[in-house]
Formats: structure tokens, C-alpha cells, sequence
């Protein structure tokens, strides 16, 4: 088996670009997914591109998200015209519903914070709101409204990636289980599965959810774990929804292939990928109270994914320490979608050697990595 220069470890939205950036720039890339391309927490996610910063959200993943979603269109129309594929970028403006009077003050002072900080969000009332989305409850009180926010169908983007790079030379083995990786003293040397060895010079770890499943053999804990996500598709006869639209409790929206998505939960729940029936109860519920003729959609399908989450709800981009040739991308959380294209750039340019656009200091694994005895 030719030995790549570099080894990624998963084929989600994070893995395929990074493998995608990589090929574009003549880097010999295997790529290994244990399943199907984007069919992990990729595949389950809602696929919303959008900047909604709160005061908890750190200056340096603000920055990110901002990038990130500023490449989107380039990538979008670069991924169509190399591989025939539409990733549905599509403008998917958001409303963001208050359902009662209490909740106003709170939307008011978050809209106020955002707008001192750039974000294009506007307040629209009762009449406004109704007018922009004429299937909203008619109870509702107020809207904030972000007209800029855009979407993708995730598993398609994935896919796209993942085409673009194998058609530039990229190898893609799905359904393939690794089985260790592989180590000479403090480098990372490889990979191990079904009794062969595949060596490189560099292994990325972007297994998401499953990143932690290699603390063993690097002696170092990855602390990322699983945060599950249920979700619901419907169908309605009724006219498209205009705006993606939320409340506190979730949210609803119209995908590019007619579908309507609810979602969504956040759940500690370990490794258990099941869509429950109090999980679905309560999407459908928060759908009716914003949309109230979803009532009478039909049922299509339930689903959950699992999104890696880190304690300070950053993502991990970097150098494991104490090792040479591994660096690890996951911990993306809920923004694994709309960070793809930056942190596909961002691993391209330190696994080349190159100065990151961005600086990844805030990211850095070493903050809560370290390499025991």
C-alpha cells in the first residue's frame, strides 16, 4: 500500500475539508471513515451557516465563526464546479422569537449587545415578524431578525469535499475501522486496520465525538464527549417556511430538498445515539407553539447525533504535545458545520509548515493536554 504524507482520521464536514485543503495544495492524503462520509454528527445536524455571539462566546471563536462563514460562497460555487455537486448554500434568514412578554427584555439587551459588536440583527414587532413569516404563531410578541444567516444540506457538503479531494488525488476508504495507531517512541507513525500498516507522516485526528478514543495510546486524555442532539424531519403541504425560525426551546426551518427540521436537544448522554420519545415529544411541541400548522405535517423521520464537546466549548486545533506527527481537529460542538471551512485551512497551513491566517492560540490542545509519564 503506497504511505500518504498525511492520515485523516474521519470523514466528517472537519475531516473532508481538512483532506480537501490539503490535496488542493499536492498533499498526499488517506482519508479513513468508519462509516459513510458526513454520517455521523455531520450527516444529523441542521446545516444553519450563522453568527449569533452571546457575552459568553470567547473574542478568539467569534473570529472563526466569522471567517469561516465568509468563505462559505467561494467554497460553495468552487465545490459545484469541481465536482457537479449543490451543497444547498442557500440564504436562510432567522427569526428569533420571543413567545411571551417576559422574554422581551432579555431579546431587547442581546440585540443591543450584538449590534455594538457588528452583528446584522434587527428588531422587528408583532406586525413586522408576521409579515416576514406568515406561518408564526399570530401570539407571538417580538422577533429578533438576522436577514444575512445562510444554510447547506451537511451530509452534501461533506460529500462535495470529500469528491473534490479524491478527485484530486485524495484516498477515501469508508467502512473502515481503525484499529490503533501506531508509535515509535514519541511519533505517531500510522495506522493499523484489519492487519495492515499505513504509514504517514502525519495523522490528523477528526473523529469528532470519538476523538478520545486514542488517550489511550497517546497517554494523553482527549477530553471530548459526546453531546447528543435529537432531531425531526416533517412534511407539509403548505408553503415553505421563509426564515429559519426559534425560541428558546428550539427551532424550525425549510431545507432545499422541502423538508422541515425541528430541533433541537442537548443531551449528556453518553454514546447512546437513540432519538427518544420524551426527545421528540418535546421538539414537536416547541414546533406547533412557533408554527402551529406543523401540527398537521406528516411525520417523516427522527434522528440523533453526537457532537463533540470540550469543557470550555472551544474546539481542539493543534499539536497533541508531547508527540510528533499527530494533531487533532474536534471538539467543534454545535459549529462543526459552519467552522469546516476555516478549520480545513487552518490544519492545511500547520501541517504545511505555514503561518495560520488566524491565530490558534486560543484553540490550542495543550491547554488541557498533557502527556502522562
Amino acid at each position: 500500500m503506497v504511505s500518504p504524507d498525511v492520515i485523516v482520521i474521519g470523514a466528517g464536514a472537519i475531516g473532508t475539508s481538512i483532506a480537501y485543503q490539503l490535496a488542493k495544495a499536492g498533499v498526499k492524503v488517506m482519508v479513513f471513515e468508519r462509516g459513510q462520509v458526513g454520517g455521523e454528527a455531520t450527516g444529523a445536524s441542521a446545516g444553519m451557516i450563522q453568527i449569533n455571539p452571546d457575552r459568553t462566546t470567547p473574542t478568539a471563536l467569534s473570529a472563526l465563526e466569522i471567517e469561516s462563514a465568509r468563505l462559505f460562497p467561494a467554497l460553495a460555487t468552487e465545490l459545484l464546479e469541481r465536482t457537479g455537486l449543490d451543497i444547498g448554500y442557500r440564504a436562510a434568514p432567522l427569526l428569533h422569537v420571543a413567545l411571551h412578554d417576559s422574554e422581551e427584555p432579555g431579546l431587547r439587551a442581546h440585540r443591543a449587545w450584538q449590534a455594538d459588536r457588528g452583528v446584522s440583527v434587527e428588531w422587528v414587532d408583532r406586525s413586522a415578524a408576521l409579515d416576514l413569516e406568515p406561518a408564526l404563531n399570530p401570539d407571538m410578541r417580538a422577533a429578533l431578525y438576522y436577514p444575512e444567516n445562510r444554510q447547506v444540506m451537511p451530509r452534501d457538503l461533506a460529500r462535495g469535499l470529500a469528491r473534490a479531494a479524491v478527485d484530486l488525488g485524495a484516498v477515501l476508504r469508508e467502512g473502515a475501522s481503525i484499529d490503533q495507531l501506531l508509535t515509535d517512541g514519541d511519533r505517531v507513525t500510522g495506522v493499523a486496520i484489519g492487519g495492515d500498516a499505513v504509514h504517514a507522516a502525519e495523522v490528523v485526528i477528526a473523529n469528532g465525538a470519538w476523538a478520545s478514543a486514542w488517550s489511550s495510546t497517546l497517554h494523553t486524555p482527549i477530553p471530548v464527549r459526546p453531546v447528543r442532539g435529537q432531531m425531526v424531519a416533517l412534511r407539509t403541504t403548505g408553503t415553505a417556511l421563509r426564515n429559519v425560525v426559534s425560541s428558546l426551546a428550539g427551532y424550525t426551518l425549510t431545507k432545499p430538498d422541502g423538508s422541515t427540521y425541528v430541533g433541537t436537544t442537548v443531551e449528556e448522554a453518553g454514546y447512546d445515539v437513540r432519538p427518544t420519545a420524551a426527545g421528540i415529544a418535546g421538539l414537536l411541541a416547541n414546533a406547533w407553539r412557533l408554527i402551529p400548522r406543523l401540527a398537521d405535517a406528516t411525520f417523516v423521520s427522527a434522528w440523533a447525533g453526537l457532537r463533540p464537546g470540550t469543557a470550555d466549548g472551544l474546539p481542539l486545533l493543534g499539536r497533541i504535545p508531547g508527540w510528533q506527527g499527530v494533531t487533532i481537529a474536534a471538539g467543534h460542538f454545535r459549529e462543526g458545520i459552519l467552522l469546516a471551512p476555516i478549520t480545513g485551512e487552518l490544519m492545511a497551513d500547520l501541517l504545511a509548515r505555514r503561518r495560520p491566517r488566524l491565530p490558534l492560540d486560543a484553540f490550542d490542545p495543550a491547554r488541557f493536554l498533557s502527556r502522562a509519564a
